[in-house]
């Protein structure tokens, strides 16, 4: 196998490897699992290590994605949002004006949710997120959208033990939250009342590419009090009608 890789195929092929460990690999760990020799992966480690694309961890004795290849991940959460932003505007814009509320586009990076567009609703008293704002994806209907439809992989790495508790309302145990995406899966739209903030009440659908693969949310947020004047099955009917048309724009433009 190592043969007929070049030396970039082969440094990609570590970094893929590094982005789906997140405690990290021995070199003879990774040398076993690309079949390289293990003078290759050394050479190789040590070139990504100079420039900052991996390090070793706390203990010494694996290797982890450094800082560099964390700056590159960023760049392309940006870029994809960017992308998505421009595409899903108009249609989010839409969604506001339907609801009165405040509706806002969200992808994932990393562990997180993060706003790549907003629509602010018209009243005084409102939630307005900024663009950039990153959300814990196990308080996030944003996140739950996409990962209930996301591998099973996705989903381990990132509901993990040890969840913050931002609220009383908040579901910190991984168990439970697999099952609640199943749940959502079933359902096309996740609901989170109280579980980042105590007074905001917030509902999300995905939106996937045209592979079929979730790569953002809807999400409309309100204060809790008002939620209670909205017909709940309208704003889901409204929530999914929206993120379907920027399904097919996606599809439309084979991003």
């Amino acid at each position: 196998m190592e043969k007929n890789l070049n030396s970039a195929e082969k440094v990609l092929k570590i970094l893929l490897v590094l982005a789906h460990q997140e405690k990290g690999m021995a070199t003879g760990e990774l040398s076993e699992e690309l079949g390289f020799t293990k003078p290759t992966t050394s050479r190789l480690l040590h070139i990504l290590s100079k420039h900052g694309f991996v390090q070793k961890n706390a203990a010494g004795n694996k290797y982890v994605l450094g800082n560099s290849a964390l700056d590159v991940g960023r760049s392309a959460y940006v870029h994809m949002g960017s992308q998505l932003a421009s595409i899903a505007g108009p249609y989010i814009d839409s969604l506001r004006d339907s609801v009165g509320e405040s509706a806002v586009l969200e992808v994932m990076a990393g562990s997180n949710a993060m706003l790549v567009y907003r629509a602010n609703g018209p009243h005084v008293v409102g939630i307005f997120p900024k663009v950039g704002t990153m959300i814990p994806a196990h308080v996030s209907p944003g996140a739950k959208a996409i990962l209930a439809f996301s591998p099973s992989s996705a989903v381990n790495s990132i509901l993990k033990p040890k969840l913050h508790r931002h609220t009383p309302r908040t579901i910190t145990d991984p168990e439970v939250l697999k099952k609640s995406l199943k749940e959502i899966r079933k359902k096309g739209v996740a609901l989170a009342s109280g579980e980042f903030n105590i007074d905001v009440h917030t509902l999300g659908a995905p939106v996937f590419n045209h592979e079929k693969k979730p790569v953002a949310a809807v999400v409309i947020t309100m204060p809790v009090y008002r939620s209670k004047h909205h017909k709940q099955s309208r704003l889901v009917s409204l929530l999914k009608d929206t993120a379907a048309k920027i399904s097919d724009q996606l599809l439309q433009h084979g991003i």
